[in-house]
């Protein structure tokens, strides 16, 4: 059955090779649209089938189906909501045309493949596109996409062995090449992050005198602010890792601590000095002196090796080496164009994906050259 399907799609591409890859791009608009669903609905807790039907983002109206065609309808209706006239997010058709476009390419660039394999690499090309938006906009990586991604890198491994590792003839020689760069990737940036909570995690501030601090919700609802002295951080900014630790010394709490000590602060929860715990999630407004703080952060975010087991599992070691060298450059020169990163925290994730697509389409060709080279 596989033969005949890969027969017919060679006769196919032989003699209309752009029909394949239009199909393919419309394909890709559809799955783009649904990505667009993922993107908004995942990070905030909901369901991406409940309710079955598009809503508008700001009157939470349903779109209906002529209102709601991949790539068209945005600019048809010029960026704009036809039910509340509110501006709708140029992402939603970037991801559209993105997905669209990748999806041909994959078609066309791997044209000497079964359909099999092209549709896997869809898989995880859509998977890697959502995963990106999310990082991008919410600064969260989901464990669940990037398993999923890494599951079909597995499962394409065993179709296309050599797109893992060169010299893998074999299903099994692919898989294990695919593994092995999976659950190395996954080390490795584990290990990286907690060599650089060791050296860069950490800051210590003192106050000349006791200074002021409070804790209480954000204008917006969303957020919890700490005000300490003329200084304000966002819970979100000082808790992107649950890991993270925030610790006020010398500090008083209320009439709940009058002597000074140390209050530690984690994510969900206030640690007292005598062993005491406080739910954050029950009070309203938390108060006190503190004689300085110390900020325990992880230096890269535990969502950035999830990333790389995905990345592994389709481009093996090597393509795990070359997404954090690549994905390093391209961090830092977006950090320098769009002037951030400098003690303001930035998603590493979609430098580690654009990477990897690199290296997907022209891993082969970056291989021979450094083979060259060295």
């Amino acid at each position: 059955m596989m033969e005949l399907i890969y027969l017919q799609t060679q006769a196919i591409t032989a003699e209309t090779p752009w029909l394949l890859p239009l199909a393919f791009a419309l394909f890709g608009a559809c799955i783009g649209s649904f990505l667009n669903v993922v993107v908004y609905r995942l990070p905030r807790g909901l369901s991406v089938n409940e309710p079955s039907r598009s809503f508008c983002p700001h009157c939470k109206k349903e779109i209906p189906w002529y209102l709601n065609l991949p790539v068209i309808s945005w600019l048809l209706l010029r960026g704009k909501s036809a039910c509340c006239g509110q501006r709708i997010p140029v992402r939603y058709w970037l991801v559209e045309t993105v997905c669209s476009a990748l999806f041909a390419l994959i078609a066309w660039y791997f044209c000497l493949d079964d359909i099999f394999t092209q549709i896997l690499l869809c898989v995880w090309v859509a998977l890697m596109l959502a995963c990106f938006c999310i990082d991008w906009e919410q600064m969260v990586v989901l464990p669940s996409l990037t398993v999923a991604a890494a599951v079909a890198g597995l499962l394409l491994s065993g179709l296309a062995p050599w797109m893992v590792e060169p010299t893998a003839l074999e299903p099994t020689d692919g898989l294990l090449w695919s593994v092995v760069g999976a659950v190395g990737g996954f080390i490795l940036f584990r290990f990286i992050g907690w060599i650089g909570s060791l050296f860069f995690g950490r800051r210590s501030v003192r106050f000349d005198k006791a200074t002021a601090w409070s804790l209480k919700q954000a204008a917006d609802g969303e957020d919890i602010v700490l005000m300490l002295g003329d200084e304000t951080m966002l819970w979100s900014d000082l808790f992107m890792e649950p890991s993270n630790r925030f610790t006020l010394r010398n500090a008083t709490l209320d009439s709940r601590c009058d002597e000074p000590g140390n209050l530690e602060f984690r994510v969900d929860a206030l640690l007292l000095p005598g062993g005491g715990r406080v739910e954050l999630e029950s009070v309203e407004c938390l108060s006190g002196l503190a004689g300085g703080y110390v900020s325990r952060r992880a230096a890269m975010g535990s969502g950035d090796a999830w990333i790389a087991l995905s990345i592994g599992a389709i481009g093996g070691w090597q393509g795990v080496l070359f997404a954090l060298s690549a994905g390093s450059i391209i961090g830092l020169l977006w950090a320098a164009v769009a002037r951030i990163g400098f003690g303001k925290p930035m998603p590493f994730g979609p430098a580690l994906i654009l990477a990897a697509l690199v290296w997907l389409f022209f891993g082969l060709e970056i291989q021979d050259l450094l083979a060259l080279w060295y």
